[in-house]
């Protein structure tokens, strides 16, 4: 019996995927995802701060949303990173894909049209990389957007340069990813009861600072 996907929380860290050069795809079969707040560094702290988005209805601070999705790798030659380790993932790792501001707006939109907004474990997502963009240092666009890798690498050294593309889901078919990711879920699963039975203290940071980078955005 399909396990529909609902909003979930806090899990282990793993490798993230990233658009890194023009041309490269994915496919992934989607565990389970995390919505929490943005942050951003401060100059004059230093420290990781929440991206005050406005007022909700009664008045309250809101702050920019980001997605993180579990996956496990499928196919494809995206890397995923975590620190300083990288690579491109062998088929059946476990990595993450971090969605904000307009790449967060494409899941939605990508949802929509996926099962009537309904997702399951094992539902394949896709990601290309489709285009560059320079940016300057007071995060406006330098130029147009680049759709070549040959221009990319044409890019004058010391100018910051991101690299961004497209998405897409489908229902799960393969029975072995289906599987796998399935039993990424029940282990995620078993990990958070037993997580919510031990005191602990309060809840722990997340190992990687939530420094990750995916959407259409100035990569600083």
């Amino acid at each position: 019996m399909a396990i529909e996907i609902n909003d979930s929380g806090n899990y282990v860290s793993y490798p993230i995927i990233k658009h890194q050069r023009i041309g490269e795809s994915c496919k992934l079969a989607v565990i389970r995802w995390e919505q929490r707040d943005s942050l951003k560094d401060d100059p004059m702290t230093k420290q990781r701060v929440k991206i005050p988005n406005g007022l909700d209805a009664l008045g309250r601070p809101k702050f920019k949303q980001e997605l993180v999705v579990y996956v496990v790798a499928i196919s494809g030659d995206m890397v995923a990173a975590i620190g300083d380790n990288s690579g491109v993932p062998t088929p059946g790792d476990r990595v993450r894909v971090i969605l904000k501001r307009k790449s967060f707006g494409d899941w939605i939109d990508a949802r929509r049209n996926h099962r009537g907004n309904r997702m399951n474990v094992g539902d394949v997502l896709s990601l290309d990389t489709t285009y560059a963009q320079p940016w300057n240092q007071d995060a406006s666009p330098k130029g147009p957007k680049i759709f070549t890798q040959a221009e990319a690498d044409a890019v004058p050294r010391g100018t910051s340069i991101g690299f961004y593309g497209s998405m897409s889901l489908a229902p799960g078919q393969d029975a072995r990813w289906i599987d796998a990711a399935e039993a990424a879920y029940r282990d995620d699963e078993n990990t958070e009861r037993q997580r919510n039975a031990i005191p602990l203290g309060g809840p722990a940071e997340p190992a990687d600072g939530y420094r990750d980078e995916f959407g259409e955005e100035p990569p600083f």
